[in-house]
């Protein structure tokens, strides 16, 4: 863990410093879904105020899934797939997109949509493949979730093929690494502040700004993004 000791202003530009070598190894530069997966439950209910930055998520997405419970496989593909080629072609004058990925997002395209890996339904005899509806936040969620739900009710259904939602809808951002470098300067301003309480003999000890980028859900339209640190107040 990397620990740095820190005193007076000199703690705002060495943290910053400490950003930059930190985001070289995070290489998250596209657009993510934000889940429980990167936030530290352990962490965000530590004793230690949590110092990290609140702002709009970039999108919501809706996990849909495309299935078809046609007797033969090789029919329900061809109808998943027909729908999928529906849905793409829709897609952009309903001001959405269809994407894919587990953790960082890529979009899904006429050139691709066939590389799609199909899955085992939950029916006997069901083939399906599951993507997102994506749609940026313009304003509310509301509003986004009204583009995506007209989207998914105007795709035209394909044999015994259809679309249905898997779960809830939650949020995304792009490139969350680029705000490191403002949040550590959050967190220095913060731990100075905390230092300057104890008067001119004290400093900061500060641990973990080379730690992952971590991010949750704020609100239904933004995301809350911190680093694990810690810092603790010494006299000099």
């Amino acid at each position: 863990m990397s620990r740095s000791w820190l005193a007076g202003a000199a703690l705002v530009l060495a943290a910053t410093s400490g950003a930059a070598a930190a985001q070289d190894n995070s290489n998250i530069e596209g657009e993510v879904i934000v889940t429980g997966q990167r936030a530290s439950a352990d962490y965000l209910s530590d004793e230690q105020t949590v110092i990290g930055l609140r702002r709009p998520a970039d999108s919501a997405i809706q996990p849909v899934k495309f299935t078809s419970d046609s007797r033969e496989e090789e029919v329900r593909k061809r109808e998943i797939h027909a729908m999928i080629d529906a849905a793409i072609r829709r897609a952009d004058a309903a001001g959405v997109e269809l994407v894919t990925g587990e953790f960082e997002l890529s979009k899904v395209t006429l050139a691709n949509y066939r590389d799609l890996a199909f899955g085992r339904g939950g029916r006997p005899d069901t083939s399906e493949i599951a993507v997102f509806v994506k749609a940026k936040l313009a304003g509310s969620v509301g509003s986004a979730q009204s583009r995506i739900d007209g989207f998914i009710k105007a795709v035209p259904a394909e044999g015994r093929a259809l679309i249905e939602r898997r779960s809830g809808i939650t949020l995304t951002i792009i490139n969350p690494d680029q705000y490191r470098g403002e949040i550590v300067r959050l967190v220095a301003a913060e731990a100075l502040k905390s230092a300057t309480a104890f008067g001119p003999d004290y400093g900061v000890e500060v641990q973990g700004l080379n730690e992952q980028l971590s991010w949750a859900q704020a609100s239904a339209t933004e995301v809350f993004l911190y680093i694990p640190y810690r810092f603790t107040v010494r006299p000099k």
